[in-house]
């Protein structure tokens, strides 16, 4: 069992545990209209399937109303979509090696020109990337030897600014050169363009440009009431706001930069983390009261719609979307707003309830069919829907159902997933308690509601469920070794054995009771008992290991750089060929016996996609030849044989029709 230093605050732990997981079945979902032909499966092709579960940075065009640009948290790609969020392209990435986005700009005239502001991580360089066919692929057209972290676009598309380290620079032809405006801050973080006058925010300060669409004037800083780091910044028809992490303030102006003071509310002394103009010239305010064990006493959101004399509360925003990201509206429906926070994109006309649109840019850890439901496990909580494993997709099926309520942000991945009787699940979610732990939680309908069962120490990639005894339940625990049950995971025995010094997987043998297959990163050990002992059989990195369903003497094994196959239940290997030299981090069998490898990004480098054997594993050929995103983490084929499905770090769930 757990270290008895973890008792005490195992309650906050249980308190972030989602009790209900979103599912196909949930109380809000996006619409679902006739299906269409043109979302019937490919047997070519790979399809996106979501779960819509993420945010981002939001761009928005009146060139095109009904599209929507999204930059994702993670940085790395653009998602698209062209109907207000019912479907999604699949994503653009941005094609220069470990950049990440942090903010995006589309053209006002040319719906398919969309801006980048991305640094390259581990190096202070930065980029602005464009994109002339709707966010398909990306070009540098600005490097810069320090970071760019915003961009904005004048209203023609002409004029282009970039802010960074260096100062803000400007392009009066789209692009194609650029200068660094003279007399311009250093230390650049935010832009906003309101009029003709650019207002710009850095590490200490808040400066105007004026006249910056006609002749640009040296940059002139702005008497607020103190030094501010600004975080976020917000500018239109006179109205400025910025908020600073520093202190959790705000201040306004209403004078278009001349005059200001801190902005005040019923928060009172909260701190301000989130403000924003809405294009109705609402000043939108998320506020949050720390307690003394570090997690939020108090939060709301509040409206002003008349420059912070009256406010209304709305504290629904914090319930249902979690702290905004970002906020905008599609230009032909200014009183509709589009919000993102940690798990998702919402519209909502009130700021009292929400529906999800988008985006399904998560990372998919684990995946498992229960009866007619794929189920997800990725970092913000396990979601269902019948949709993946069906022919014919209605529109939304990227949405797989949400309750109404936003998952936790921190301490809610589900590292891995097992299926039960009776619909029956078991997932493993890596929590913190306040350090690293695994919540092994229970639902018996299919994923919809869970029930957390213990707590242990470890982060978790893999459970194991014995089909013959389905009370015993075994969890790797990485560096905590593994755990074993007998009572269906309501108690867990922990298990440290000799060379064992990091548990990535777990595996039922099925040729005797209490046999398992223990994958670490120091090999492949095989116990007898339960756990109790174990040999190791095989040295390696092991990721995972996978059983032969009707050969238990066929095993197929993946980790770095490495695919070995056993036909002799693990009393030899050889080295399977034609692969490419990767982190593999999952395996699976298809009924018919084809092999699947998942290879996900890794420090030795990206990820590979997916390959397939066809003779038991001895030989492989890479079947992701248009897989838009070759960071696989999970792999599962539907029992009837009919799809594979890929988990991927970056955009959901893929399938391809066997």
């Amino acid at each position: 069992m757990l270290a008895a230093g973890l008792g005490v605050v195992l309650a906050v732990a249980a308190a972030t545990s989602a009790t209900t997981a979103a599912a196909a079945t949930g109380t809000v979902a996006a619409p679902a209209v006739a299906t269409s032909a043109a979302n019937t499966a490919s047997h070519s092709h790979w399809q996106s399937m979501g779960p819509n579960a993420s945010g981002g940075h939001l761009a928005f065009t009146p060139a095109a109303p009904s599209r929507l640009y999204v930059l994702p948290d993670a940085g790395y790609s653009v998602f698209r979509s062209d109907d207000r969020g019912l479907t999604w392209r699949q994503p653009g990435w941005l094609g220069v090696p470990d950049a990440s986005g942090l903010r995006l700009a589309a053209d006002p005239r040319d719906a398919d020109v969309v801006w980048v502001a991305a640094t390259v991580l581990g190096t202070g360089q930065g980029h602005v990337l464009r994109s002339d066919d709707g966010a398909e692929t990306f070009h540098s057209v600005l490097d810069s030897p320090t970071d760019i972290t915003d961009v904005v676009v004048s209203p023609t598309g002409r004029q282009v600014f970039a802010a960074g380290t260096a100062g803000v620079y400007e392009s009066l032809d789209q692009g194609a050169h650029w200068t660094l405006l003279p007399g311009s801050p250093g230390q650049v973080s935010r832009l906003a363009l309101s009029g003709n006058d650019l207002f710009a925010g850095t590490g200490s300060a808040l400066y105007l440009i004026e006249d910056a669409l006609t002749n640009p004037q040296a940059a002139r800083k702005l008497p607020l009431p103190g030094d501010i780091f600004v975080q976020h910044l917000s500018a239109r028809d006179g109205l400025v706001v910025a908020s600073q992490t520093r202190d959790g303030s705000a201040v306004i102006s209403t004078d278009n930069g001349r005059s200001w003071r801190t902005l005040t509310g019923p928060w009172g002394t909260d701190f301000v983390l989130f403000i924003a103009l809405t294009a109705s010239g609402e000043i939108q305010v998320q506020a949050s009261q720390a307690a003394a064990d570090g997690t939020s006493a108090g939060r709301n959101l509040w409206i002003s719609p008349d420059q912070g004399r009256t406010w209304t509360p709305r504290p629904n925003a914090f319930t249902a979307v979690d702290l905004y990201t970002d906020l905008g509206s599609f230009p032909d429906r200014p009183d509709e707003e589009v919000v993102t926070g940690p798990a998702g994109t919402f519209t909502t006309r009130d700021s009292a309830s929400y529906r999800r649109i988008g985006v399904p840019a998560v990372e998919v850890d684990a995946l498992a069919v229960s009866g007619p439901m794929l189920v997800a496990g990725t970092t913000v909580d396990s979601y269902g829907s019948r949709a993946p494993l069906s022919e014919k997709l209605k529109t939304g099926f990227q949405d797989w159902g949400w309750t109404g309520r936003s998952p936790a942000a921190v301490g809610n991945a589900i590292g891995a997933l097992a299926t039960l009787p009776a619909r029956g699940l078991l997932r493993a979610r890596n929590a913190f308690c306040p350090d690293s732990c695994i919540a092994l939680e229970r639902s018996s309908d299919g994923g919809a509601h869970w029930r957390t069962l213990t707590f242990v120490g470890g982060t978790s990639r893999s459970l194991a469920v014995d089909p013959r005894h389905p009370s015993n339940v075994y969890v790797a625990a990485s560096f905590y070794g593994f755990y074993s049950s007998t009572d269906g995971g309501k108690t867990l025995q922990q298990h440290f054995l000799p060379g064992v010094e990091g548990v990535r997987s777990v595996a039922i043998d099925p040729r005797a009771d209490g046999s398992l297959w223990i994958g670490d990163v120091t090999g492949l050990y095989l116990s007898r008992d339960s756990g109790a002992t174990a040999d190791r059989v095989l040295t390696g990195e092991v990721e995972r290991v996978a059983v032969d369903p009707e050969d238990p003497e066929h095993i197929v094994v993946v980790g770095d750089n490495l695919i070995k196959v056993s036909d002799d239940g693990g009393a030899s290997f050889s080295d399977a060929v034609g692969f490419t030299a990767a982190s593999y981090d999952d395996v699976a069998f298809a009924p018919d016996g084809t092999v699947f490898a998942a290879s996900g990004d890794a420090a030795s480098g990206p990820g590979q996609g997916l390959a397939r054997s066809v003779d038991g594993g001895a030989h492989w050929v890479d079947v992701s030849a248009d897989l838009p995103d070759r960071d696989v983490r999970s792999v599962l084929v539907s029992p009837d044989g009919g799809w594979l499905f890929a988990g991927t770090g970056h955009s959901g769930v893929y399938r391809l029709a066997l």
